[in-house]
């Protein structure tokens, strides 16, 4: 056999050997994508991701996180407004229960900004650190 005939042969072979790859990756379903999360798995995997990121920081941190306060949200404002989570980036709806940040007031889903608290200690916008009661005096934003 020549060179140019068993050059042939291999591109032959690879292109068949390539061909039923592809057939059988098709028939497999692999390239599927997942189903769509509703809001609330969603917001579980943001948390469970949060959580694996780094260990706790500090035990000041998880009682701080602990110690936020808890309120129903309220929409206020324009219908056009909606408040966004920036943790989990779901946006926020009337009756969940929030918790804000006392030192920037900025305000968070209660288990997105516990389980951030836990993990990093200040707030994920602005850095504030995160303590109960860490007001500073500063006025609401409205």
């Amino acid at each position: 056999m020549n060179g140019t005939a068993e050059l042939w042969v291999i591109f032959i072979g690879t292109m068949l050997f390539t061909a039923v790859l592809l057939a059988t990756k098709r028939s497999c379903g692999c390239d599927d994508p997942p189903p769509p999360l509703s809001p609330e798995e969603s917001q579980r995997a943001a948390l469970a991701a949060l959580a694996a990121l780094e260990p706790p920081v500090a035990k000041v941190a998880a009682a701080a996180a602990a110690a936020l306060p808890r309120f129903p949200y309220a929409h206020r404002g324009r219908a056009s407004e909606t408040l966004v989570c920036a943790i989990c980036l779901e946006a926020l709806r009337d009756g969940e229960a929030c918790s804000e940040v006392p030192a920037c007031r900025h305000v968070f889903h209660g288990d997105c900004v516990a389980a951030w608290a836990r993990s990093k200690g200040s707030c994920p916008l602005c850095r504030a650190k995160i303590a109960p009661g860490s007001g500073g005096g500063r006025r609401r934003r409205r």
